[in-house]
């Protein structure tokens, strides 16, 4: 009985460290992402006539990012960017 026990509390543990790697992941792929975007509902909220350049800058950044990304994927594996 014992060890059955034990055995249901370390799957319960191995959920727990499944879901705290999934959050981690989570946060480190789109937390830059959504602190830009709490920054630009913050500039809106306190100067709404400049909300929309902060906007505009956070997309900028984020699609200069994606080129940039696009690249390396590219150099990585080989492949030409005309293709």
């Amino acid at each position: 009985m014992i060890k059955k026990k034990h055995a249901v509390m370390m799957e319960y543990v191995i959920i727990a460290v499944l879901i705290a790697a999934a959050v981690v992941v989570a946060v480190i792929m789109f937390g830059k992402t959504v602190s830009k975007e709490m920054n630009v509902a913050t500039e809106a909220m306190v100067n709404p006539s400049s909300a929309a350049s902060s906007q505009q800058d956070a997309r900028s950044k984020a699609s200069a990012n994606k080129e940039a990304a696009k690249k390396h994927v590219n150099a990585i594996h080989g492949m030409d960017e005309g293709k």
